[in-house]
């Protein structure tokens, strides 16, 4: 056997274990919460040491207060919960991609949902010379096994995926890539999950002020697998 075809046998069988996940999405639907949670601000007090290392603001004073890195974390599994189909969750993590995306390692869009507009993105400080685009029409598990694979690199600083359907021993499999590689995964989907084994579960929902202004809704939902509930609203200029 030369070394592409061992290559392509092992990357077939992680592939088959990819489709297993997926189909084993369905075993803990059970866990996936409907509503919302009216709970507690978190306090750094309440977190071990290498949960309140300082990481990148989000560019919202309220928000940075209520999360124990006073920011976004610099490692880990981010998921971002957002019914709408839009670019504005972006904004949630415009300095940390302006940041992430200056030096020479890759940053990684996986199955956006929407065309990624290169000159509005240049134009909001993000370098694009180091970003690669996989696909939407990608399959599931060629997805997920692409989101493990840079998770793990020490060449990708970031990772940016959508993806739905994602059971908790997915999310497990991907966090533990992330503190494997020492990166920060963002995983967009629909429907937040109790207990999530992610580093941080964010809620977004877009909207508008009486007078029309735009606005992000988050909600804190969970740091580390303890519930949260925090809200806030963010306003655009």
């Amino acid at each position: 056997m030369n070394k592409h075809q061992s290559v392509n046998r092992h990357q077939q069988a992680t592939l088959n274990l990819w489709q297993n996940d997926q189909v084993s999405a369905n075993d803990d639907d059970n866990n996936v919460v409907t509503g919302s949670h009216a709970l507690s601000r978190p306090s750094r007090a309440n977190y071990p040491a290498e949960l309140v290392e300082k990481g990148v603001t989000t560019g919202f004073p309220d928000l940075d207060r209520a999360l124990p890195w006073q920011g976004l974390p610099n490692t880990g599994l981010i998921e971002v919960i957002c019914q709408q189909k839009e670019m504005r969750e972006l904004q949630l993590l415009l300095p940390l991609l302006q940041q992430r995306s200056q030096g020479k390692q890759s940053l990684l869009w996986i199955t956006p949902p929407y065309p990624l507009h290169s000159p509005t993105l240049a134009n909001s400080g993000i370098n694009l010379g180091n970003s690669f685009v996989v696909p939407p029409q990608t399959q599931c598990n060629h997805a997920l096994w692409s989101i493990e694979k840079a998770l793990q690199s020490p060449e990708c600083s970031m990772v940016l995926a959508w993806q739905n359907w994602l059971s908790a021993r997915v999310l497990r499999r991907l966090e533990l890539a992330a503190q494997h590689g020492n990166t920060l995964g963002v995983l967009f989907h629909q429907r937040p999950r109790a207990q999530s084994p992610s580093t941080l579960q964010l809620e977004v929902h877009v909207a508008h002020t009486p007078s029309g202004q735009r606005a992000l809704d988050v909600t804190v939902r969970q740091v580390k697998g303890k519930e949260q509930g925090s809200r806030h609203r963010l306003l655009f200029s």
